[in-house]
């Protein structure tokens, strides 16, 4: 049994995920990341960010094969794998992380982050808990020459990296264990059918937006 799989379980199940709290040091500046979760039928995992340069690898690429760790957090909400590159990182590509809470349809998390100016951007990614590897999120946005809030609205995304057959042992949401590898890229997802194991009441229309990010700066 993969563990990462009773972790998201544990997590939509309404228990606490753990938050990074950064201090603030001299020549940086902090900003507040909220995320709103505008479906009706899918929760949002644990959610990672971090504050970077252009040295960090992209968390995500339209038509690019899903790394590792975006693969794990795609499948199974697991943020450690991304949250431990980023660690490796840490005062060179990296500036700072944060993990952010579970986020229920029409609610919404928030995270802070210091940027500075060697890690002015920051990017961030969680599931779309009710899927078989859908995410959404955000990559590269400069945050440290904000000077009022940024709004961004994104659609759900697909790693490539199971194959979307919606069957009860595959579907984390449905304490399923298993996993049907794909081999794909990152794609836009399209949508439930709701034709196997996974309800109706976790579909979402995938021409649309399906979280709306802001960022604040402090």
């Amino acid at each position: 049994m993969r563990l990462s799989r009773i972790l998201i379980a544990t997590a939509l199940s309404g228990a606490l995920a753990t938050s990074v709290v950064i201090a603030q040091g001299p020549g940086t500046k902090r900003v507040r990341i909220t995320y709103q979760n505008l479906t009706t039928g899918q929760a949002f995992s644990p959610s990672v960010f971090m504050s970077h340069n252009a040295a960090a690898p992209k968390l995500f690429g339209m038509g690019a094969k899903a790394s590792p760790g975006l693969a794990r957090l795609a499948e199974d909400g697991n943020v450690a794998p991304i949250a431990d590159m980023a660690g490796k990182m840490m005062g060179r590509a990296v500036g700072k992380s944060d993990i952010g809470l579970p986020t229920m349809p029409g609610k919404t998390g928030m995270v802070e982050l210091t940027v500075d100016r060697g890690h002015p951007m920051v990017s961030g990614a969680w599931m779309l808990s009710m899927t078989n590897d859908g995410f959404t999120g955000v990559n590269g946005v400069n945050a440290y020459n904000l000077r009022g809030p940024q709004t961004i609205i994104v659609p759900a995304f697909d790693a490539g990296s199971e194959k979307n057959n919606e069957r009860r042992a595959y579907l984390v949401a449905l304490m399923g264990i298993a996993r049907d590898p794909d081999g794909g890229v990152v794609t836009r997802h399209k949508g439930i059918r709701g034709n196997a194991d996974a309800p109706a009441a976790w579909k979402f229309d995938p021409g649309k937006p399906v979280a709306r990010i802001t960022i604040t700066p402090l």
